[in-house]
């Protein structure tokens, strides 16, 4: 029985797989911000454009959310639901931080 408990703490998915993704997404819709911005983009257009920056770091990030969240036995409908709505958060977010330029 000890054994079974150690083997599913060891295979539990570590929240530090997330990191990474998470960083790279974030650092990639700052730069977005800043490119739009200097490019006078208006704000509600950047709260549409943000939808589809940073393709590939959005997919990746995405990926590790629902790979945790699978990991630690979260149904996958529910994985891409609850990774959708974070990354609809950082979206908010950003288009906040441009709107308080």
């Amino acid at each position: 029985m000890l054994m079974l408990a150690v083997a599913l703490a060891v295979a539990a998915p570590s929240p530090d797989s997330l990191v990474a993704p998470r960083k790279a997404y974030a650092a990639c819709l700052k730069a977005f911000e800043m490119k739009s911005a200097s490019d006078k983009m208006a704000a509600d257009a950047y709260a549409e454009a943000v939808k589809t920056a940073c393709p590939t770091e959005l997919e990746t990030f995405k990926a590790a959310l629902i790979r945790f969240d699978t990991g630690m036995g979260t149904k996958r409908a529910v994985a891409e639901a609850n990774a959708q709505r974070d990354v609809e958060d950082y979206w908010a977010e950003s288009s906040d931080r441009f709107k308080d330029r």
